[in-house]
């Protein structure tokens, strides 16, 4: 593998209009360095001095802070911000989780402890091209570096301090702040968009299906009336795993809350069993076969096989069809509603760890249309479904193209 070519003074993506090499300075050359102080979450109040705690770093990261909807009591000593401030974590998990960093755009918010504070010199470094290149660009990858530690990993001013950081002018910073700026603006609506139409479709869930102690849904197509059948699940649904026993070189798969079947070697990081382990215990599970783990079924881990060729699944796996009276698509949205989630509060088994074994499953009742509407109705979702996947994709090509971007436009 060739060397990174440390010498390298421009980036492999430019502005037009720009020609001059970027110039090579320490952090501690171009900045000055503090220490926010330690508070927890015991502190925190309803109101009083607005404050940023560094586990918001984690969970509701941004770029740039321009509030804060955490307070400390009113008249609280510590640090406080001024506008411009660059904030890096000072510990993490990983390396590349902690060498993360915000600007904070307003001043007179209190800065937690566990919090490294940058005040970059503003004629020499703009504060959002710094925040972007310890986030995303070369200048990450050397702060992952510096950080120490094994379970909990920290990184310390001084680390920061000695790290080298390449940057052109001032005009070309903050063009480049201001593009990322504009990609993030990007990349937020799409998430809000991806996030709606989510909202939505829990909301069509709640309509479209008869509530508890009802027969017919709030929600209706035009067409359909008189109530839903109620049926025991074992009525219209049939074991259907059949075990491995020839061992055939089928792909092995699990079932993810969040995307039904998924291959193994993706689930796990250690890419699940080798092919050349005993799979002959896996259940073969055919195509338009439902499969679930008993273990996490409470957590949405259910999923529906629509691939044209079989696959195996762990035996600590169920594995059922359908009869001709339910469409399939039907039945899955139904597993995504309250009302299959309490059919398994009232029947899952067990001590420390619940269960939801096939013959609870069967146990569980559930009201049916006529296959007419359970078809438009699974047609409907399967729509959104699609709507919502392509609001996923296109969030996550944004990320994709930012982090292209971040290495590419700094050197």
């Amino acid at each position: 593998m060739a060397k990174k070519n440390s010498k390298k003074t421009v980036p492999d993506l430019r502005f037009r209009g720009f020609t001059d090499p970027w110039e090579q300075r320490q952090l501690g050359e171009v900045a000055l360095f503090s220490k926010g102080q330690g508070y927890s979450k015991a502190d925190l109040r309803p109101s009083g001095s607005p404050a940023f705690l560094y586990g918001q770093m984690y969970t509701d990261y941004r770029l740039s802070i321009t509030d804060s909807n955490q307070y400390l009591p009113q008249g609280s000593k510590g640090i406080f911000s001024t506008s411009g401030d660059v904030i890096v974590p000072a510990s993490g998990e990983s390396a590349q989780e902690i060498a993360i960093a915000s600007v904070v755009e307003k001043a007179g918010i209190l800065l937690g402890g566990d919090l490294n504070i940058i005040k970059p010199n503003e004629t020499i470094l703009d504060s959002t091209f710094l925040a972007l290149n310890a986030s995303g660009g070369k200048l990450h990858n050397n702060l992952a570096a510096r950080a120490q530690g094994k379970t909990i990993v920290h990184l310390h001013n001084p680390d920061i301090a000695s790290s080298p950081i390449k940057f052109p002018t001032i005009p070309e910073q903050r063009l480049i702040g201001e593009f990322f700026s504009t990609l993030d603006s990007l990349i937020a609506a799409a998430e809000r968009q991806e996030a709606l139409l989510r909202q939505k479709k829990q909301a069509y869930l709640q309509l479209m299906f008869p509530r508890e102690g009802k027969t017919q849904p709030r929600l209706r197509f035009s067409g359909f009336t008189g109530e839903w059948q109620q049926r025991q699940l074992g009525e219209v649904v049939s074991a259907a795993g059949v075990k491995n026993k020839e061992r055939q070189h089928l792909q092995s798969y699990s079932i993810s809350n969040q995307s039904g079947f998924i291959p193994q070697a993706e689930q796990f990081d250690n890419g699940g069993k080798p092919l050349d382990a005993d799979k002959s215990s896996y259940w073969i599970v055919a195509p338009h076969s439902f499969a679930y783990n008993p273990a996490r079924i409470n957590v949405g881990s259910i999923g529906y096989w629509s691939g044209e060729e079989p696959v195996i699944v762990s035996s600590l796996y169920e594995v059922f069809q359908t009869h001709e009276s339910v469409d399939d698509s039907f039945l899955l949205d139904w597993f995504r509603t309250r009302l299959f989630t309490n059919q398994i509060a009232k029947r899952q088994e067990g001590g420390v760890r619940q269960y939801f074994f096939f013959d609870k499953l069967q146990e569980s009742q559930i009201h049916l249309p006529s296959l007419p509407e359970q078809h438009r109705i699974g047609q409907f979702f399967s729509t959104l479904d699609s709507l919502v996947s392509v609001a996923e994709g296109r969030t996550k090509a944004l990320q994709v193209l930012k982090s292209a971007y971040l290495q590419r436009m700094f050197v």
